[in-house]
């Protein structure tokens, strides 16, 4: 190992020749002994993996401190004898600060790995706000860690895939950081969806010799262009990654078959100028699609990406997808902001990178609801948004997430804008407010300081500092109409005890007995009074007034009749005998995680925790509950599957449920393609453990390809 060592030391030193060695010595020699005895899964020495990390890290041309910390960064994790204050002590605060930022909390949460999982994300966010390298580093880490993933079992191998496909590989994107995506997705998307995975690439295998006579024959027609216009300029070219033409089947729900823009071409050149020459002389050689065209080099995408993107037909009815940009661009487009590191400049500059503030507004907005699955879901759901472009009136290039409106420009532009929002004028016309922006609509907010938000906008809002900022309005203003509803009951109360019991007390008396007997301050009393989360039945007046006979005031709001029997199914936290009915959005059943939502008509909505539905809630209304295990019933669920048509495929899928007792309420098949069929089909189950075993076998039936829940109408 000593030799990979100096060929890590000369691959420093071969940047910056004043690099402090003996600190990377030192380093390599801590990690040797934290790690000694210790393997891998794949039977190598544990060594060689912080070895690859650092030489990953060089190969960015990071400093000798980034350098160090990559060779200890599994140090604390996996040995007792270097905690966190022995490599502060060994090596300073700055490597100490590093390696905590990437170190897992496991230990601190053994009972739930995903409230572990969340609180390792969030700090490590967080260290990064403070200091770039920390991702950086991670980022290393993991695609090694990808590299090796043969060596595990097939159930680790897919839940670290998809772990990577839905947090790192979008964290790579939202750094600018192009390759590392690029990269990530391509080892994740074998181990993640490893049927998908060989079918599309046994087809493009197929077409494989087809495709490169194409792209060899543009590429030779664009070296055309270049030589006439003698613009300087390198052509590269590829068949399209498998993991993009998955995502497309599933988004267009389409067959493999149907997708005829395989083939991309880049062409790298010197400058801007060359690269719109570039685009006019391919635009006036071949037709175009007007909606597939995007100047990202106008309009350049939130992670600092720039580039021309254009979609032709050639004569013979074959698309091609083109990338135009300049040299800088396209080194940016792969490293993102690790492009921009220069040894020994300071780190104040990286630390203001607009890339970073994203992760910033994310964790500030995380402080109002600390709840580490809600961190999880909000990370999982926020990192990789489809984009819009839109601009203000002085011409400013806002990104938003696609499906935004006239509100989310609003506090895009500064908080105080959304909060006295009232209308938008979008190209000179007046529109609703809930309307969705397009890409290059120019948008002028009308403000008023009389118009404040509503509740009615959590309905169509997209971005989430638009949804924060309107539920903490909303619920400012819901815990005042609270507090005066609740001064009013608890006034008439103090009234009636102390006209009829001949009571005498003070305000500073009766606020210590409030925080006796309910261990908290007269306001928050006052706003539970008010929100009927406290009632002051005989009992709670018995506990305040323990000298007189208690006499109940204060009649609680009578409880909804139940509607139906469901109100057996779940135990409400803190309620008996409450009107309770299912969420259509997400149709829970027994067994998966759930929570409760109480509405005004209602009575209380049982939704899947992770029903997207609640993202847009006011938390003060959600309430714990849980399944009672005594009380079966029959869930409806209803699934889309999309497989190959060939006989048999239903009966396969009906033998399954018959298999496990369970009834098929309706199925019904639909021909999308030649060679492709859906089957829409709902059935009942008893509980989650039950409805796992069926789409379990579901998945191995051979023809089918995807499986997706759907939400049931009606």
């Amino acid at each position: 190992m000593i030799k990979r060592f100096f060929e890590l030391q000369e691959k420093v030193l071969s940047y910056y020749s004043d690099a402090n060695t003996e600190l990377l010595k030192k380093a390599y020699t801590v990690a040797t002994d934290a790690h000694f005895n210790q393997k891998r899964a794949s039977n190598e020495p544990y060594i060689v993996h912080p070895l690859e990390v650092a030489g990953m890290l060089a190969d960015m041309k990071l400093d000798e401190i980034s350098i160090a910390a990559g060779l200890l960064h599994d140090v604390v994790e996996d040995s007792h004898l270097y905690p966190i204050s022995r490599i502060e002590d060994l090596f300073g605060k700055e490597i100490a600060d590093l390696v905590w930022g990437v170190t897992k909390m496991s230990k601190i949460s053994v009972g739930d790995k995903e409230d572990a999982m969340a609180e390792t994300l969030k700090k490590m966010i967080i260290a990064m706000t403070h200091d770039v390298r920390v991702i950086l580093i991670k980022l290393a880490d993991r695609y090694h860690n990808m590299t090796t993933l043969d060596a595990l079992p097939p159930e680790k191998q897919k839940r670290i895939a998809k772990e990577t496909l839905e947090i790192y590989a979008p964290i790579a994107y939202r750094l600018g950081m192009g390759k590392m995506k690029t990269d990530l997705e391509d080892i994740a998307f074998r181990y993640a969806y490893p049927e998908e995975y060989k079918k599309i690439e046994k087809s493009i295998a197929d077409k494989k010799e087809w495709a490169m006579e194409q792209l060899e024959f543009l590429k030779v027609e664009m070296e055309k262009i270049l030589n006439q216009y003698n613009i300087p300029g390198e052509i590269n070219y590829r068949i399209k990654r498998e993991i993009s033409i998955y995502r497309k089947l599933v988004r267009q729900n389409i067959g493999i078959d149907q997708v005829y823009d395989l083939l991309a071409l880049r062409i790298i050149t010197d400058t801007i100028e060359s690269c719109y020459a570039l685009m006019g002389e391919i635009h006036q050689r071949w037709p175009n699609i007007p909606f597939r065209f995007r100047d990202f080099i106008a309009n350049q995408k939130s992670n600092g990406y720039q580039s021309i993107h254009t979609t032709i037909i050639t004569p013979g009815g074959i698309k091609f997808e083109i990338q135009i940009r300049t040299r800088e661009m396209h080194k940016i487009a792969e490293e993102g902001i690790a492009a921009h590191w220069k040894y020994k400049e300071s780190l104040s500059n990286i630390g203001e990178d607009q890339r970073l503030q994203w992760f910033r507004d994310l964790i500030e907005t995380h402080k109002e609801n600390p709840n580490p699955k809600e961190f999880l879901s909000l990370v999982k759901g926020e990192l990789t948004p489809n984009e819009i472009f839109v601009f203000t009136p002085k011409g400013k290039v806002i990104n938003l997430k696609a499906g935004a409106t006239p509100i989310d420009f609003a506090y895009a532009i500064h908080s105080e804008v959304g909060e006295h929002c009232q209308g938008a004028i979008v190209n000179e016309h007046l529109i609703p407010l809930k309307s969705a922006l397009n890409s290059g609509d120019v948008v002028d907010i009308i403000t008023s300081k009389n118009a404040h938000p509503s509740i009615d906008w959590l309905k169509f809002v997209v971005t989430n500092k638009a949804r924060k900022k309107i539920m903490a309005y909303v619920q400012k203003k819901e815990h005042s109409l609270y507090l005066e509803k609740g001064k009013r009951i608890w006034t008439k109360v103090i009234r009636e005890y102390k006209k009829k019991h001949h009571l005498k007390f003070t305000d500073a008396q009766m606020e210590a007995k409030i925080k006796d007997v309910y261990c908290t301050d007269m306001e928050s009393f006052l706003r539970a009074l008010g929100s009927n989360d406290k009632v002051l039945d005989k009992n709670a007046l018995r506990r305040l007034f323990p000298e007189v006979e208690a006499v109940e005031i204060y009649v609680p709001k009578k409880i909804p009749k139940k509607s139906s029997q469901q109100y057996k199914l779940v135990s409400v936290d803190g309620y008996q005998d409450v009107d309770v009915s299912f969420a259509r959005c997400c149709n829970p059943i027994k067994g998966e995680n759930i929570v409760g939502y109480i509405t005004q008509k209602r009575g209380l909505v049982i939704h899947r925790e992770d029903c997207t539905a609640l993202k847009n809630v006011l938390p003060t209304r959600l309430k714990d509950v849980e399944w009672n295990t005594i009380w079966d019933y029959p869930y409806r669920v209803k699934f889309d599957l999309l497989g190959q048509d060939k006989p048999g495929l239903l009966s396969s899928i009906s033998g399954i449920t018959a298999k496990y007792d369970s009834n098929i309420i309706k199925a019904e098949t639909e021909k999308i393609s030649q060679s492709m069929t859906k089957i829409k089909i709902v059935f009942e189950v008893k509980d989650i453990e039950q409805l796992n075993k069926i789409v379990n076998e579901f998945h191995q039936v051979k023809g089918i390809f995807s499986l997706d829940r759907k939400r049931i109408v009606g």
